[in-house]
């Protein structure tokens, strides 16, 4: 009888630690999907280095170019850091593998500070233009490139 006792209490006790088990691994699961998909993508290096402001905007341009009619499919080639302050400024582009439709071009600008949700994150999305600014023209005023220098002070005369 005492035999049967502990056996039935190590069952016991086995049961309960791999409740606890399966409990814990549920719990973190989400975490390592995330991980787990990056290391199988083979995208874990560009994950690891890659901030979230950034890959917000990319995505929102994105998401955009998916919303754009094509006869072929648009894919990203470009990206370019304008401004990585808390009022940042993405440049993205976007080719078309059907040779006739246009580059997709286009200026994110994001408030982007510590503790900031991409979810509820006011993000502007602005199309460029296509065309080539003339020669000495400077830069084009759609262009994200474009820096604003800001305004110096006047003297006072005397």
């Amino acid at each position: 009888m005492r035999n049967m006792l502990i056996m039935v209490a190590m069952a016991a006790a086995g049961v309960a630690a791999a409740h606890a088990q399966s409990a814990q691994a549920s719990q973190g699961a989400p975490a390592q999907t995330t991980e787990a998909a990056a290391a199988t993508s083979g995208l874990s290096d560009l994950e690891s280095l890659t901030f979230g402001c950034p890959k917000a905007a990319l995505n929102a341009a994105a998401r955009r170019a998916s919303e754009v009619p094509s006869q072929g499919t648009y894919q990203f080639s470009y990206f370019n850091i304008i401004s990585n302050t808390h009022h940042a400024a993405f440049e993205v582009h976007f080719k078309s593998n059907y040779a006739d439709e246009p580059e997709l071009k286009y200026c994110v600008e994001m408030y982007c500070q510590q503790g900031w949700d991409p979810k509820t994150a006011k993000t502007s999305i602005t199309l460029m233009s296509n065309t080539p600014p003339r020669a000495g023209a400077g830069a084009h005023a759609g262009s994200c490139s474009q820096v604003h220098a800001p305004a110096r002070p006047t003297r006072k005369t005397k």
